[in-house]
């Protein structure tokens, strides 16, 4: 399995859209892997974890077909993971010779009810008919071709089914935790029932070097205990791979700063355009 990040910022990215704080300058000047763009993560070139509204950004950058994506997992109804409008071009006359006939979008229900009025304007009945919209409920499984998805219940939004999501294909699993505070033990224990194995754990780490305890997001020292609990209940493989990612500017550390921090706990932070595998 390969992960590619094509943007691993919280929702106003780094540098923020309109901020000229001390590290939203200093990422402008430096630039590099300073630069963040909303989160989402290609994985083995076919599925597209979020569709914030950088993905066309994102398809220029990395050069990536997207309509070769079979199928697209989001988390939650905030723009910068789901940005629907953009499927009204998902078809003819706007888009011709395309890799893949259909894409299945999987989703809460307040996804799908977004998703749906947001592009009711617009979208034409064969773009529409091409587009399988797919809602989830937490711990539900489902068998997509060759990839097994695990929903799991967030915690973010309140009064929202916020997911995130355990993948697995050909063996090699991968818990992705983009845009979530602290779980319980119990999701974990859940997930390890299923027999699930983790080869590749990504954590929300939007507070940075920080512990935030209960909330919508996590810092570093929050992501360091959900690693040490995770890997208490057993579900990490012998040599699992810990990234963060879901990066803000307001934590006034730049990319080296941060994972100078987490390095000391096997952590990589991710940058724009980074990839990783395993099982290969």
């Amino acid at each position: 399995m390969k992960l590619k990040f094509l943007g691993t910022a919280a929702a106003e990215g780094v540098p923020a859209v309109f901020c000229n704080c001390s590290a939203c300058k200093r990422a402008r000047s430096v630039g590099g892997k300073n630069i963040r763009t909303r989160s989402q993560i290609l994985i083995d070139g076919d599925t597209l974890y979020d569709f914030p509204m950088d993905t066309y950004m994102h398809a220029l950058r990395f050069g990536i077909d997207l309509s070769a994506i079979k199928r697209v997992l989001i988390t939650h109804s905030h723009m910068d993971h789901c940005y629907p409008q953009e499927f009204c071009m998902r078809g003819e006359p706007f888009a011709h010779n395309m890799t893949e006939k259909t894409v299945d979008i999987f989703c809460n229900a307040a996804v799908k009810e977004m998703f749906l009025s947001d592009t009711a304007r617009e979208i034409r009945e064969n773009v529409k008919n091409s587009i399988n919209v797919r809602t989830l409920s937490p711990f539900e499984t489902v068998e997509d071709g060759d990839m097994t998805i695990i929903a799991l219940p967030a915690s973010h939004t309140v009064g929202e089914d916020c997911l995130v999501y355990y993948v697995q294909r050909a063996g090699v699993g991968a818990l992705l935790l983009n845009d979530t505070g602290i779980l319980d033990a119990g999701v974990y224990e859940r997930l390890h029932g299923f027999g699930a194995k983790v080869d590749i754990a990504v954590f929300d780490c939007t507070y940075g070097a920080t512990k935030r305890g209960r909330g919508r997001h996590m810092g570093l020292y929050d992501v360091t205990e959900q690693i040490e609990l995770v890997g208490g209940i057993g579900l990490f493989k012998q040599n699992v791979k810990l990234i963060a990612t879901h990066l803000s500017h307001n934590t006034d550390l730049d990319h080296d700063g941060i994972s100078k921090l987490a390095e000391p706990y096997g952590i990589t932070v991710a940058y724009d355009g980074m990839e990783i595998s395993a099982g290969e």
